[in-house]
């Protein structure tokens, strides 16, 4: 149970605005809050969230995010020091702010360069801090990344790891202590039917311009190398094969991608007639992709978690996925998703043809799926933060 005689002052802060993070952040600070916490959510001015009622108790503060769009549009080099400017000018925007509401406890959630002026901000009041490892490694394992995650990963107080797996990599890869480290899951994504019914798959399809009965799977996201789009798409024509009414749909925002590599995957999609949409998917239109398609695929090469797979588990999406990261961990391979090895297109054809072709598999599949993610539980979560966050008060 909550201490409700003594309820703390929670400082949230996750400064993209849009996407995972601030979906993880948004749920988390709800359900602290009704732990009967004083929580303020720090984010950026562009708010994908806008509109939706906030939770009570907590407290929006739209901060960050405003210089850098002001450089858009002008050369690389001039964008890349609108960039610096804007994480100087943002991480001393949250310092204010934090030595203004003086909480018990300040939790970041970016895994990026601006987290370590954000952190050595904040570590300089004296307050407690905590991070969220939702990244362990960078994506892509580029010069000078790794010193930067080992910096972020040291810098807080404690840290809170969504598997054994990553609290393993924290300390394996960046000699992060394992009693610094505390193993709190993902939570799950039911707040994106929290206002309203999802579509129906009829209605959902209609929209999307689909077959209302073709077996239908689903890639979304950000596009970046490990997650594997290019796997899938040579996976697709054996897919085909078996199950020749079947449809692709690829969505989501390609990020750090060269120039040829996004032009590549768009001409493979093309020619494979993938229904393909590469531009970041707005919250209100994701409910439309899971509610119309029948499978999720995730043919990442590596991960630490991903809330796609949560926000499938929560939805009714079977899933068919690498058997990556923590994942294998969580999930069973046959009851609560279909795992296959990472890089094999063979046996990821062979699994999305199965899944797609057999609907009481599918069914399983999304019995399973909801076990876990009902195990995921925001009010559990909530109360696991709140432990770790009383003891470095």
């Amino acid at each position: 149970m909550s201490d409700t005689a003594n309820p703390l002052r929670v400082l949230e802060i996750e400064t993209f605005g849009q996407g995972g993070l601030i979906h993880y952040a948004w749920n988390l600070s709800g359900a602290l809050a009704r732990r009967g916490h004083d929580v303020h959510l720090l984010t950026a001015t562009e708010f994908e969230l806008e509109g939706r009622p906030t939770p009570p108790g907590v407290t929006v503060h739209r901060t960050v995010g405003t210089l850098g769009q002001r450089f858009a549009g002008l050369p690389k080099s001039l964008a890349a020091l609108g960039r610096k400017g804007e994480v100087l000018l943002d991480a001393k925007k949250v310092a204010s702010l934090a030595r203004s509401l003086q909480p018990d406890v300040i939790h970041l959630h970016n895994t990026n360069t601006s987290a370590i002026a954000f952190l050595s901000r904040l570590r300089s009041l004296g307050i407690p801090l905590v991070s969220t490892a939702h990244v362990v490694t960078p994506h892509e394992r580029i010069a000078l990344q790794d010193a930067v995650y080992r910096r972020i990963h040291h810098l807080p107080d404690a840290v809170i790891a969504h598997s054994a797996v990553d609290r393993d990599r924290l300390a394996e890869e960046f000699d992060v202590d394992p009693a610094r480290v505390s193993i709190i899951p993902h939570g799950d994504y039911e707040f994106f039917t929290d206002d309203e019914a999802p579509p129906s798959r009829e209605a959902a399809r209609a929209q999307l311009g689909l077959d209302p009965d073709a077996p239908v799977a689903l890639f979304f996201g950000y596009l970046r190398e490990y997650k594997g789009l290019d796997l899938l798409l040579d996976a697709w024509p054996a897919v085909l094969e078996q199950v020749p009414e079947a449809r692709l749909v690829v969505a989501g925002n390609p990020v750090r991608l060269p120039a040829d590599r996004r032009n590549a995957l768009r001409a493979e999609s093309e020619r494979l007639r993938v229904l393909h949409r590469f531009e970041y998917i707005p919250f209100d239109e994701v409910p439309s992709y899971f509610a119309a398609a029948d499978v999720l695929a995730l043919p990442y090469r590596a991960i630490s978690q991903s809330g796609v797979l949560y926000l499938a588990l929560s939805l009714g999406v079977p899933v068919v996925a690498s058997a990556v990261g923590a994942w294998p961990e969580m999930l069973d391979d046959g009851d609560s998703a279909l795992l296959v090895p990472p890089g094999s297109v063979p046996d990821l054809s062979a699994a999305l043809a199965r899944a797609l072709a057999d609907p009481a598999l599918r069914g399983r599949l999304v019995e399973g799926g909801r076990r876990v993610a009902e195990a995921h539980s925001w009010p559990a979560i909530a109360a696991q933060t709140e432990s770790l966050f009383r003891t470095l008060r």
